[in-house]
């Protein structure tokens, strides 16, 4: 089955469900809680790491949140929680 239309019948599937589509179509997820601190689930890997940029794989593409006096307080094979003085995420 090619790609796109595989992630067609996964949205239509997790719509029927009402499920959230991130969860079938091995999204990753963002969450802020305003600028001191960052969660991304369903990452695919740390990617660089220092206290002014952290970079994460994910299926869309490069993670990266940038700030000062970040670091990991939590990591695990589905989720990284930054804390610090964050200036921006973005999606490369």
């Amino acid at each position: 089955m090619r790609p796109a239309v595989n992630q067609t019948l996964k949205r239509k599937l997790a719509h029927t469900l009402d499920l959230p589509s991130a969860i079938l179509l091995d999204q990753a997820t963002i969450h802020l809680l305003g600028d001191s601190e960052a969660k991304i689930v369903n990452h695919q890997g740390l990617v660089q790491y220092t206290s002014a940029c952290i970079n994460a794989q994910s299926a869309q593409g490069m993670i990266e949140v940038v700030g000062s006096a970040m670091e990991i307080v939590s990591f695990s094979s589905s989720e990284i929680r930054i804390v610090g003085k964050i200036r921006q995420v973005m999606l490369k």
